[in-house]
């Protein structure tokens, strides 16, 4: 047991849950358990010293989710693989379509103002 995850034997347990994501994160992104836990623990000094005694609401994240659905079926997307991309993704393939030039758009606004 690290240094790190004794500190966080007596914590709240959204603490305790945070700390085990992260550290869980840094070690998939190649961090030894040291090294992960050092960082969980970075990350929930600098949470609790910022958001200390207020109370936190967190939504379901429903926007990012299909943000990143539409992402995925923009970069899936071959140029005509339409029916195939809407059986994957439990949408219509007329949604795909609408995907497909919304995120079109976005990152050629996104360049467009890159240039300016």
């Amino acid at each position: 047991m690290t240094a790190a995850r004794k500190l966080m034997r007596d914590a709240p347990e959204m603490l305790t849950d945070l700390f085990d994501t992260a550290s869980a994160a840094a070690r998939r992104a190649g961090l030894n358990d040291e090294e992960a836990d050092t960082m969980a623990l970075e990350i929930i000094d600098t949470l609790t010293e910022a958001w200390a005694g207020q109370q936190l609401y967190f939504g379901k994240g429903a926007r990012m989710r299909l943000r990143q659905r539409d992402l995925a079926i923009y970069q899936d997307f071959t140029g005509d693989n339409h029916a195939e991309l809407a059986a994957k993704y439990k949408v219509s393939k007329v949604w795909v379509y609408a995907v497909l030039r919304r995120v079109n758009y976005e990152i050629n606004s996104e360049a467009q103002q890159s240039l300016l």
